[in-house]
């Protein structure tokens, strides 16, 4: 057991009976000033709980009493109250306010205890405990705020603190007690990012007295105060300095997840638009960045005129078909990428299409260097899955402000640019074709007469014309139906026409008007003899619809026409394709009796031998063999071998274009079958050759020659 404890034993049960004192009594060790015991009172008045005050400094409640160990005396800085034993000072509330009272000091100088009997001077000085409420309802009021209190004086010393203040900062309650301000300035430091940066700011403020602050901390722990500073005033005189620090941990938190958020969200919105912008398969921009980009080029004006390259592979269907949509992708793939070793650094490339890509150039210049490096490019082989495929582009280039006069819209330069690129297709392909405004004036007519043509077979403007075709004996045996379309004053040929309706899906609607037409025309000319036929010229287009068959064969019983007396002429092209539906279409005709002419025949590309293979009644020799015909010691042998040929295979020869009578007799003679041409009447409307046909086919009546 400690011997001082023993030594002092007896005298502390004495204080026992004291206990219930209304006065504070502190016993305290001389050597240090350390309480050892305090009884309620004493507690009670410097607002400490039971025990609270053991082992606690005497400075700590009172912060201005001071003890000479060696001579046992004891004083305080204010003066004595007349007993040299009895002293007014000052006493610390635990709050941090200050109170006056009277102290009286008891022990020798040979004792190691002091006692220290104290009490409340409320009535010091007048108004004290008006004032004490005061300050009470001022302590009352710094506990009750959230924020964290430190109030420091003019000479740097800790004046005040606030419970909220020492939590904040993980202060402990021992510590407070010594009133040791550097102990606690280095435990605040201690907990700062920049203890440095925080050190300063407090110089500084010290050094201009009047300045106000507020900055933020950051903790190494991650907490963040807010730091408030302004001077403590009493009147116009500056006592000291407030802080007051607010936790907006939580705040700085939210915010930065809000702006971690926003970032994301700008990062997303990012890729968003990148993903809308880009072509997947070939990482160029896609149709939307085209728009917006040639948008931009049109729009912003300027001497410099943007141009557009539009970009189509060749025939890239076939590669699709034959090699498979994967060996496309990688054919597009490395396009992309050659394409980008073209453009310059300020160029948009984009790809639009399946196989169509376009190049802005924005101040247009160097387009046809551009272009012309972009085609020999393509002209390399790429390797496609071990195969070596050589690929072609058609480029159009079309140029803002100077293709067409006026200002130009993105839309105007695409469609100017396409009808270039088609323009390339038409002259040979694997070139390019810069526009030029005489294509535009040629597609406008064009569209033009399509949409004529619609009107026109929708009102029945275009109409057959009929032919006579002559037999070996000079009889009428046929007519052949021909197309004309009487627009803007003068009679159309075929040749103006047949070809837009094929390119715009008419060819359909307008051979089954002809068909009709011819067969209701001359439906009872033909009932008077079962030899008699009519013939009409049929596109391959048409064929290729799998319902041809049943539609030539409805509109025939619709007429009153038996199929034995309809021919129908096809060029031999229709049979070089791999579309066995022709065939099928064709075939079916000739079971049900239809007759199956090939049109200008010798001129194509079918060979003899494969004649036998299809589904073919008679041949029609071009006019251009006709043509050789000069007098009457010609001799083709050509011609002689194709009719004798076409005997062999069981096929009826019709020779077409005859304008003289040594081409009859010739070709009379060489065994052709039928034969027509002006010789024996141009084709004529149906008034005309109504009128003519009683004569034509009177009975004994024959046409020149024999």
């Amino acid at each position: 057991m400690d011997s001082h404890a023993a030594a002092v034993r007896p005298a502390f049960s004495a204080m026992k009976v004291l206990e219930l004192a209304r006065c504070a009594i502190l016993v305290l060790r001389r050597e240090d000033g350390i309480i050892v015991s305090a009884n309620p009172s004493a507690e009670k008045l410097f607002g400490r709980g039971p025990g609270e005050l053991d082992e606690v400094p005497v400075t700590s409640l009172l912060p201005e009493w001071k003890m000479q160990t060696t001579t046992g005396v004891a004083g305080a800085a204010n003066e004595p109250a007349g007993d040299p034993d009895v002293f007014h000072t000052r006493g610390q509330w635990v709050g941090g306010h200050s109170f006056t009272v009277e102290v009286g000091f008891g022990g020798s100088g040979r004792d190691p205890y002091v006692v220290l009997t104290i009490r409340e001077l409320r009535d010091h000085e007048g108004g004290t405990a008006e004032l004490q409420n005061l300050v009470s309802l001022l302590n009352a009021t710094l506990e009750s705020t959230a924020d964290g209190l430190l109030v420091v004086g003019v000479d740097g010393r800790i004046t005040g603190i606030n419970a909220n203040f020492a939590s904040m900062w993980r202060i402990p309650r021992t510590m407070l007690a010594t009133h040791d301000d550097q102990a606690v300035i280095d435990l605040v430091v201690e907990q700062l990012e920049e203890p440095d940066a925080f050190l300063a700011k407090v110089r500084e403020l010290y050094d201009q007295p009047q300045a106000e602050s507020l900055d933020v901390l950051e903790f190494k722990d991650g907490r963040v105060f807010e730091r408030f500073s302004r001077p403590q005033m009493i009147g116009d005189r500056i006592v000291g300095r407030v802080w007051s620090f607010r936790d907006v941990t939580a705040k700085r938190q939210a915010e930065v997840k809000a702006d971690q958020a926003m970032r994301d969200l700008a990062k997303r919105a990012d890729d968003l638009r990148r993903l809308a912008f880009t072509d997947p398969l070939t990482g160029l921009g896609n149709r939307a960045l085209f728009n917006e980009e040639l948008r931009r080029a049109c729009s912003s004006g300027g001497p410099q005129h943007a141009a557009l390259l539009l970009l189509d592979l060749d025939d890239f269907k076939e590669v699709n078909d034959v090699y498979g949509h994967q060996s496309g992708d990688r054919m597009l793939i490395e396009l992309a990428r050659r394409i980008r070793g073209v453009i310059r650094n300020d160029d948009i490339v984009a790809r639009i299409g399946g196989d169509e890509f376009v190049v802005i150039i924005p101040d247009g210049c160097d387009a046809d260097s551009i272009a012309e490096r972009l085609v020999d490019l393509s002209r390399r082989p790429i390797d496609v899955g071990g195969v070596q495929i050589t690929p072609s582009l058609s480029i159009g280039i079309a140029r803002s402000g100077t293709d067409c006069p006026g200002r130009d819209s993105g839309e105007d330069l695409l469609r100017r640019a396409d009808i270039a690129m088609y323009a390339a297709k038409a002259a040979g392909k694997s070139r390019f074709v810069s526009f030029q405004p005489e294509m535009m004036s040629k597609l406008i007519e064009r569209a033009a007469l399509q949409e004529n043509l619609r009107k026109a077979l929708a009102t029945g403007a275009v109409v057959p014309f009929y032919q006579v075709v002559v037999a070996r004996s000079g009889e009428v045996v046929q007519l052949e139906a021909l197309a004309r379309w009487q627009h803007e004053g003068k009679l159309r040929l075929p040749s103006d026409f047949i070809s837009h309706a094929e390119s715009t899906g008419l060819i359909r609607d307008l051979g089954a008007a002809m068909l009709t037409k011819a067969c209701t025309d001359m439906s009872g000319w033909l009932a008077e003899d079962a030899g008699r036929s009519i013939a009409i010229n049929v596109s391959g287009l048409e064929i290729r619809d799998t319902e041809y068959a049943g539609s030539v064969l409805r509109i025939l019983q619709t007429a009153g026409v038996d199929p034995g007396q309809l021919v129908l002429e096809v060029t031999e092209s229709v049979f070089l394709g791999e579309e066995t539906e022709v065939i099928t279409q064709l075939a079916e005709l000739r079971r049900r009796g239809v007759k199956i002419s090939v049109d200008d025949f010798g001129t194509g590309y079918s060979s003899f031998g494969r004649l036998h293979e299809l589904p073919v009644d008679a041949v029609k020799l071009d006019k251009s063999f006709t043509r050789l015909i000069t007098g009457g010691a010609y001799h083709s042998p050509i011609m002689v071998s194709m009719v004798d040929m076409a005997h062999n295979l069981g096929m009826a020869v019709t020779a077409e274009g005859i304008e003289t009578n040594e081409q009859a007799d010739y070709l009379n003679r060489i065994g052709c079958d039928y034969r027509q041409g002006y010789l024996y009447g141009r084709p004529q409307a149906l008034r005309d050759v109504q009128a003519a046909l009683p004569y034509l086919t009177k009975k004994g009546r024959r046409l020149p020659p024999g």
